[in-house]
């Protein structure tokens, strides 16, 4: 009997509305979805880990604010998966520390957990009185910060064991800025806060990269595994200011590292070593030819996902909301291959299927999810498949009983 396959989906969104958790069966003769429940709605669940050998699900809930106060940050939770039936279960929470966890993932050892975190864009202005009575103001903004969590035998999250804060400029750098999205009306920070937006890890290594959007910067560390420990390792500023490093992901083989840009159409393309230094080495545009402004904003990238034949690998666009095929060849250099239409609004994450013929787009404001049968050079094909959600952020696809 072939196992049970669940697709698992974290609902973000702009608007203060329901979220949470969605399970879906998902077929693998054809790539079809069958809707099993959504879960706590109170949850904004921007990004999801899956530990598929304790068949547990960990979750960010990307808030500011502890249960019954102003501020205070988010948390993390831990889920049971039953294997049987594709549902979760609770298992516990803890607080992240710092406000809206934006991402998670395991160490190597996967007795750790690693939370990023991308703060709050306010301010608080002190008066402070010295000690010749004098009188003058600081301004104070959120720590950010990597927090490292112990991960119990039972597959819980303990409490923090060490927190590693990622500093800004507290607005005196010279590329200081506060902009507001003219969509969202959300507030971006230009290099005055650092604003952690992702955190990965090598396929394979003791070696993670963390994107800091709010300071153009990817900062790399490692997990001292024997003592719960973060060790920063080093720091790439990257040349194009405001393009708000967002995403990344690693080369299943080469010590290649690829990193997207949330206001800017580029991927950069980064050679690592053992002592975390990034070397920059390729970039390209993921546009096929020069887009204008839309809706005030320029076209940037959300998702970034490489095939793991090493192959290909696939960006999400906001703006024109589309789905990117870029070629990888043997040195991991990338070419610009194939736009394709998401056939939704806003595509926030992809996925590929357990057996790689699928991949599934997660189109967050317009709520649904899209099918597309990947094809043997690597490129797309809309399978005309879409899916009810809620507003699908992170997708997960996880084979029961698999050792993923």
């Amino acid at each position: 009997m072939s196992k049970k396959v669940y697709t698992i989906v974290g609902n973000w969104g702009f608007a203060p509305a329901p979220k949470g958790i969605s399970t879906f069966h998902y077929d693998m003769e054809d790539g079809t979805l069958e809707a099993i429940e959504t879960i706590h709605p109170d949850i904004a669940a921007g990004q999801l880990c899956l530990d598929a050998e304790r068949m547990v699900l960990y979750a960010v809930n990307e808030c500011g604010e502890r249960r019954g106060e102003i501020g205070g940050g988010g948390y993390v939770l831990s889920f049971s998966i039953n294997p049987e039936t594709g549902k979760l279960t609770l298992m516990n929470e803890q607080a992240s520390l710092s406000p809206e966890p934006s991402y998670l993932c395991m160490s190597l050892n996967k007795k750790y957990l690693i939370t990023c975190h991308c703060a709050d864009p306010w301010h608080v202005t002190k008066i402070v009185q010295h000690e010749d009575g004098s009188y003058s103001n600081e301004v104070l903004f959120d720590d950010t910060a990597l927090v490292l969590f112990p991960i119990r035998e039972d597959g819980t999250i303990g409490p923090p064991c060490d927190v590693l804060i990622t500093e800004g400029t507290g607005g005196k750098g010279p590329n200081s800025q506060r902009n507001v999205d003219p969509v969202t009306n959300h507030i971006q920070m230009v290099e005055v806060i650092s604003r952690l937006h992702a955190v990965i890890g090598a396929p394979g290594k003791n070696f993670f990269v963390a994107c800091d959007k709010g300071m153009d910067k990817l900062i790399t560390f490692r997990v001292d595994e024997e003592q719960g420990k973060l060790v920063k390792l080093d720091e790439y500023t990257v040349e194009e200011v405001a393009s708000f490093p967002r995403y990344g992901a690693f080369h299943p083989e080469l010590p290649v590292f690829y990193s997207n840009n949330e206001n800017l159409a580029l991927l950069n393309c980064f050679r690592y070593d053992e002592g975390g230094r990034l070397e920059l080495y390729d970039k390209i545009s993921l546009l096929f030819e020069e887009v204008g402004m839309i809706d005030g904003k320029p076209v940037g990238a959300q998702d970034i996902l490489v095939h793991p034949n090493g192959k290909t690998l696939y960006v999400t666009l906001c703006g024109l909301n589309d789905i990117v095929t870029v070629s990888l060849d043997e040195e991991g250099r990338p070419r610009l291959v194939q736009h394709i239409s998401s056939e939704g609004e806003l595509p926030r994450g992809i996925c590929l299927s357990p057996d790689e013929r699928f991949l599934l787009s997660g189109n967050m404001v317009s709520g649904d999810i899209t099918v597309f049968r990947v094809l043997k050079d690597g490129t797309l094909e809309y399978t005309g498949r879409k899916y009810e959600a809620v507003s699908p952020s992170a997708i997960r696809m996880l084979a029961a009983g698999s050792k993923q």
